[in-house]
Formats: structure tokens, sequence, C-alpha cells
């Protein structure tokens, strides 16, 4: 409720403040950058006001392909990789064990996209009311895998015991982003937006998981167990407000 009541607030506020600008400072229409050709790189603002990614974009970018119309998009790659090891021992009544070193990697990347082509109307002075549509696509893959063996002292007999697992994770995501806003222009070359966001998305992945246990002692059978399984689904993003910042370039 307090997020929604501050998004509300600053909204009013932004849109107070477009109205008192375009009476009391009439612009010609040529006084923006909301010409063919031109780009600009669009960045979010978050409620302290510090810049943030927009629409969840590490980079995004607009293109003006005339005064009344633009195409915006933005990308975002991320991954990571990393690897560990660690050794353990401990005693616990007739039973101790320790370990070698165990193994563990992991790794995951992602990648996101948004595109619109976006709609303005007429101008009036230095505001522009516009609307957007598009399509969003998401990727991300994610694999783990461990090796961890320990030697087991159990009323006195030895037992050397190993387990080496795996799993993976793959997603996919394809739908469609809607937004309506307004665009204030400060100066030619810098402009404020609000924009009302609503998106929604399918989604469907897979996963697998395999894992191995082997020991030197009879009375541990080697056993290998695998799963997999699939997802599917839709999501329907909350209702979002954008604060941003837009620099002509």
């Amino acid at each position: 409720m307090r997020t929604n009541i501050s998004s509300a607030f600053f909204i009013l506020s932004f849109l107070t403040l477009c109205s008192h600008s375009t009476f009391a400072q009439a612009q010609p229409a040529d006084s923006t950058s909301l010409r063919e050709g031109v780009w600009a790189l669009q960045f979010g603002i978050s409620s302290n006001f510090t810049l943030t990614s927009f629409q969840g974009t590490t980079f995004a970018a607009k293109y003006q392909l005339s005064p009344m119309s633009a195409i915006r998009g933005g990308i975002t790659l991320s991954g990571s990789t990393s690897t560990g090891n660690n050794t353990t021992s401990e005693s616990v009544a007739d039973t101790s064990y320790g370990t070698v070193p165990g193994n563990s990697t992991s790794n995951s990347s992602s990648v996101s996209f948004v595109l619109q082509y976006v709609w303005y109307a007429p101008p009036a002075g230095p505001v522009h009311l516009n609307a957007g549509l598009g399509p969003n696509f998401g990727y991300v893959h994610s694999r783990r895998a461990s090796d961890f063996s320990g030697l087991y002292n159990v009323s006195s007999s030895e037992i050397w015991l190993r387990t080496v697992s795996s799993s993976t994770s793959t997603q996919w995501s394809v739908g469609a982003t809607a937004s309506v806003g307004v665009e204030w222009f400060a100066v030619r070359w810098l402009s404020l937006h609000a924009d009302y966001i609503e998106a929604i998305q399918y989604q469907w992945g897979s996963s697998s998981s395999n894992t191995e246990y082997t020991s030197t002692s009879p009375l541990y059978e080697p056993s290998h167990t695998q799963s997999s399984g699939t997802s599917t689904g839709w999501i329907l993003s909350n209702s979002s407000v954008g604060f941003g910042l837009n620099v002509y370039l």
C-alpha cells in the first residue's frame, strides 16, 4: 500500500510540474528533440532519486522515427561462475569421518530484451503524451555440480563414500509490454518521463538432476538417481509506474 501511495505521489507531483511549466513557459514544438533520426539514452529514477535501470534493463535507448513515433528498447546480460572446495572432520559417539577437499562449481547466465513502438500525441509545448507496445523476451540458464568424498570410521570399520551430483535449469519467456506515459522537456536535450507499465509473459522451462553414490563397503550398494521435469505458465506482472530520465544525443 505504501509503494502505491509513493508512486501516486511521484506521478501527481510530476504531472503538476508539467502542467505548471506548460502554462508558465510555453515553448515551441521545435524546442524538443523529438525529431527524426535522434537517439536518446534512457534511465530509471528510483524513489530516492538515484538513476537505475529502465524497465528492468541494464542498457536502454530510444530512436525517433519521426516527431510522432519512436522505437525504444533495452537489453540485460548477466552471468556468473564460481568454484570452491572444503574439508570437514567430525566425531560423534563411535562414528568419525574426514573428507578430502570437496569440489563444487556453479555458473549461470541470463539475457532479457524489451522492444516497444511508441506513439506520441500532438505536442502541447514541452509536454508530450505517449503510448507504447511491443514484445519482451527472457532466457535464464544455470548449472551446479559437486564431488564430495569421505572416509567414515564406524565401530572400527572404515567406509569410503563418494557423492557426485549435478543439476541444470533452463527457462525461457516471451510476452508483451504495454505502457502509457508523459514526457516533459526541461531543455532540448533532457526530459523527464513517467510511464504506467503492464507486462504479460508466457514461461516454459526444464530442470534435471543427477546423483551418484559409491562406497567401498558392501553395506552400501552403489546407487544412481536421476530426475527431470518441465514447467509452463503465464505471468501477468503487477501494474507499476516508472519514473525516468531521457538524455538526447
